[in-house]
């Protein structure tokens, strides 16, 4: 599979570097796992040929550019966040010649019915050349609110990571680039992408990209902020609601009802979702079976967890 990778002046350099880490540590993950696999190959493309320097002043060597018939050769084209950390600061940036330009392109791209993926700020990159209209996407969870204002006509989800409608994918936060791209991995192969996340998630801490995945929307609010920090610190024991709402200072009903207004699911399903996803990031970052993770995030069996993992994704 052959992917190209914007590189965008004054980008952040974790989101596009991530990407690029992730794609080529898979591809060398493949030729030891197996030949047989697709093969993966990863490029930098740009408006110009000359180098793009990043936010950090690293400059990005170019592979080739956007009209270079190369591009027709593409299964794919990533757009990593554009290096802003407001919402003004994006909206600036959409406004500058060399996104405009980028935008355009993207429209194109899109209308031939190709691959495209975005991920924290570069999502509103998409947003804002209307080829998100009338889809489902995700962003970063400190954009929800610009981005629900300023493209209304998008069906904004904040519940997950990384979401794919039809040819077009979108991501969350800045470090939500590792889930992109993991995601893109799996498409050539779930196993190499199990192979490639255990190389680069090398240790046991779960990330907060995945335990958090479902609280970014819910991060305007605060009590909804302390009860997913309460979850994570209670993940392994048996879990009461009314213990919890006391224990970050209010009632069962009013985090109930902030918990439906904001997110739209009850606490016990927020619960389990999280459970879920701690579950999950073991099983991608540790050899131990579904015995031992189970009562690791608060299940009695692996049965249990088993059935929590499919009903999981099966709302989602």
């Amino acid at each position: 599979m052959r992917f190209g990778v914007a590189a965008i002046a004054d980008g952040w350099d974790s989101g596009l570097t991530t990407v690029l880490d992730v794609l080529r540590t898979a591809e060398a993950g493949r030729v030891r796992l197996d030949r047989d696999i697709p093969a993966i190959s990863v490029h930098t493309i740009a408006a110009t040929p000359t180098p793009v320097p990043t936010q950090g002043g690293l400059l990005v060597p170019i592979d080739f550019t956007f009209d270079d018939a190369r591009m027709n050769e593409l299964d794919l084209l990533v757009i990593p966040a554009i290096g802003a950390n407001s919402p003004p600061g994006v909206i600036d940036a959409l406004l500058r010649p060399d996104i405009q330009t980028l935008r355009s392109r993207l429209r194109d791209w899109v209308e031939e019915g190709r691959q495209l993926a975005a991920a924290c700020t570069g999502t509103l990159l998409l947003a804002e050349a209307g080829i998100l209209n009338g889809r489902r996407a995700t962003t970063s969870w400190w954009l929800a609110t610009e981005f629900q204002n300023r493209y209304p006509r998008v069906d904004l989800d904040m519940t997950r990571m990384v979401i794919q409608d039809g040819n077009i994918t979108t991501a969350g936060a800045a470090f939500a680039h590792i889930d992109l791209a993991i995601n893109l991995v799996s498409r050539t192969s779930p196993q190499l992408a199990d192979l490639t996340a255990a190389t680069l998630l090398i240790d046991q801490r779960p990330a907060r990209s995945v335990e958090s995945a479902l609280g970014y929307l819910s991060t305007v609010d605060r009590l909804i902020t302390d009860f997913e920090t309460w979850i994570r610190l209670h993940l392994a024991e048996p879990m009461s609601i009314a213990d919890a709402a006391a224990a970050i200072g209010t009632t069962r009903r009013t985090l109930e009802r902030h918990i439906r207004q904001r997110l739209g699911i009850t606490p016990n399903t927020l619960v389990q979702r999280m459970r879920a996803e701690r579950a999950r990031h073991l099983q991608r970052t540790t050899n131990l079976p579904l015995t031992k993770i189970a009562p690791m995030v608060g299940y009695q069996s692996s049965t249990a967890l088993r059935n929590a993992l499919n009903s999981t994704e099966n709302q989602g």
